[in-house]
């Protein structure tokens, strides 16, 4: 389904701009610069050896305030070049087959920021995601104001997905409204990103609370499966 690896890829920018990333069972010299080396077994290490490394399940979190400077200029230089991709982008009216473009040309971007992170061995950012948002909109406000909609609309974006749009929970209600929007809509290309999260969690919903054989034979119907699958 086309809109929905969209989906998929609006929230892993949202996590990358959030820096977040898988924990590994490394041991890294804390040395600016230095490679990170990988430990296995039981390992001996003298106090000087101590001083000097760090497991990455200890590094905990820190606030944004105390982010290392190499961190928060990886964001910023994140920031500064998916700027001239985002002028002119209308976040309140973007539709799937736009945030499909739009991902095309941001998605190496992504992945590379992702990858710098990792390289770097950045801490998580301490407290709440709201929290962590403000903080990046404030960065961007100074260094790439340019982006400041976009991060203000993958937090809405990303809080709405969290919540899974306005489904009920009650199988036969979560269908009727299902059946409205595919009345209604051409297919899940024409839907802006905040509708389509509302299709996500109705989906999420009957595929959860309905009988298999209910929600197999509501998804399987010719118009709705059409309609997902284009």
């Amino acid at each position: 389904m086309r809109a929905i690896k969209v989906l998929t890829l609006v929230l892993a920018l949202a996590a990358a701009a959030c820096g977040g990333g898988d924990t590994t069972d490394t041991t890294t010299d804390t040395t600016v610069g230095a490679e990170p080396t990988t430990t296995e077994g039981e390992t001996t290490t003298t106090a000087a050896e101590a001083t000097t490394t760090t497991s990455e399940d200890d590094r905990g979190t820190v606030s944004f305030d105390d982010m290392p400077a190499e961190c928060v200029d990886a964001l910023v230089g994140f920031l500064q070049a998916i700027e001239p991709a985002l002028e002119g982008v209308d976040f309140d009216t973007l539709t799937a087959s736009d945030m499909e473009a739009l991902g095309t040309e941001m998605e190496a971007l992504g992945e590379e920021y992702g990858e710098n992170l990792e390289e770097l061995d950045c801490p998580e950012p301490e407290g709440s995601d709201e929290e962590s948002f403000a903080a990046m909109i404030e960065i961007a406000e100074r260094e790439a104001p340019g982006t400041v909609g976009y991060l203000e609309w993958v937090q809405s974006f990303a809080t709405a997905a969290d919540s899974m749009g306005d489904a009920s929970g009650d199988c036969e209600t979560d269908i009727a409204a299902f059946e409205l929007i595919v009345e209604e809509n051409e297919s899940m290309s024409t839907l802006t990103m905040e509708e389509i999260v509302e299709v996500g969690g109705l989906v999420t919903s009957i595929s959860t609370v309905c009988s298999p054989e209910r929600a197999q034979e509501f998804l399987s119907q010719d118009n709705v499966a059409s309609f997902l699958e284009d």
